[in-house]
């Protein structure tokens, strides 16, 4: 589908047909940038995205998934340009429970992709909604699963005790 993993860099490149040098080189300088603002965040020569200072020339300040290695395992998608995707939708939680106007959870009900709102902040970054959909995909369909297990198990307890009315599925 959407996404294809690959056990390393070295099988992506075959793949596609990249000389794996060239991400080795990429890794290799984003390794060194992440490593100069893990040591010195204050003084980049670059702004960056959302205030201060960065040694990443587009103004990244955060490397919490590095350092970057060829022979780890890999998730890639090909992103191409889309229409701007619409930002509103539900609120949710870490969860991707729905939300009320006043925070509340609505039982039952989770959001993911275009369908939720409000998990970039004020602003977003560039590209389309690929992420938004896998992750919050993967998230919210793990907590229904949960939700409605839990509600099962109530269930089949309220049955055997007599005093269950009827299915709620």
């Amino acid at each position: 589908g959407i996404m294809k993993s690959f056990d390393s860099m070295a099988a992506f490149a075959k793949e596609y047909n990249v000389p794996l040098a060239n991400i080795e080189k990429t890794f290799k300088a984003y390794n060194e940038i992440a490593d100069k603002q893990t040591k010195d965040p204050d003084n980049g020569p670059y702004e960056a995205y959302g205030g201060g200072k960065s040694y990443d020339v587009w103004g990244k300040k955060f490397f919490t998934n590095g350092p970057m290695e060829v022979n780890d395992a890999f998730h890639v998608a090909i992103v191409t340009p889309v229409i701007h995707y619409c930002m509103g939708g539900m609120r949710i939680n870490d969860d991707a429970e729905s939300l009320r106007s006043n925070g509340d959870v609505v039982q039952g009900l989770y959001s993911a992709g275009e369908a939720a709102g409000g998990i970039h902040g004020s602003n977003r970054l560039g590209g389309n909604s690929l992420l938004d959909c896998v992750v919050f995909g993967r998230v919210s369909g793990r907590s229904a699963a949960r939700y409605l297990t839990a509600a099962n198990i109530k269930y089949i307890e309220a049955a055997k005790s007599g005093t269950a009315a009827s299915a709620k599925l």
